[in-house]
């Protein structure tokens, strides 16, 4: 796209999601799996449990919004996704978001009407405000804040791993994005 044209909503919100997606693979940059699953700041979570847990996220809204059958279970699914299963290496993981985010790309540019109505589960609606229609915009616009959320957090654990601030580089604690 050249710099005068003008991107469509649908094009800047898979833009903002492919780049939260890219700040989680920089803070894992350059660590080994043990590092990766390792959880030295006061949060019990990892880097690989927080990618994980932002694939199913990702997975459940782009499924919501093309209509796709939800598990049977929900809540037990989204509980199932802070678990690491050992095929859960970060390159299988990264892979599995690569996928996810193709699907997002391709349903988010082909969907017509960001203020389609989303049918939520109850089980579901229960933790979400109960003030909103749930639009395919707002399903998406939450999937963003989500992930920028979870990669906050996945700087301050890596940072707590091995002092790397922004993008993974191997800084000094406080020096800045690299």
């Amino acid at each position: 796209m050249s710099h005068d044209e003008m991107a469509s909503e649908q094009e800047l919100l898979v833009r903002f999601l492919t780049g939260q997606r890219e700040a989680f693979r920089q803070a894992v940059a350059g660590l080994d799996e043990k590092q990766a699953r390792s959880a030295p700041s006061a949060s019990a979570l990892s880097l690989a449990v927080l990618v994980k847990h932002c694939i199913d996220g990702e997975r459940t809204m782009i499924n919501r919004v093309a209509g796709a059958p939800e598990a049977a279970d929900p809540v037990a699914k989204w509980q199932a996704g802070w678990q690491l299963t050992d095929a859960d290496t970060v390159p299988a993981l990264f892979a599995e978001w690569d996928e996810v985010g193709r699907r997002t790309e391709q349903v988010l540019l082909a969907e017509t009407d960001l203020d389609r109505v989303v049918d939520i589960p109850a089980n579901v609606r229960q933790w979400l405000p109960n003030d909103t229609a749930y639009t395919v915009r707002w399903l998406v616009l939450h999937s963003i804040e989500e992930l920028a959320r979870h990669a906050g957090h996945a700087d301050v654990v890596r940072e707590s791993i091995d002092g790397a601030v922004g993008h993974g580089a191997k800084q000094q604690p406080g020096t800045g994005w690299g």
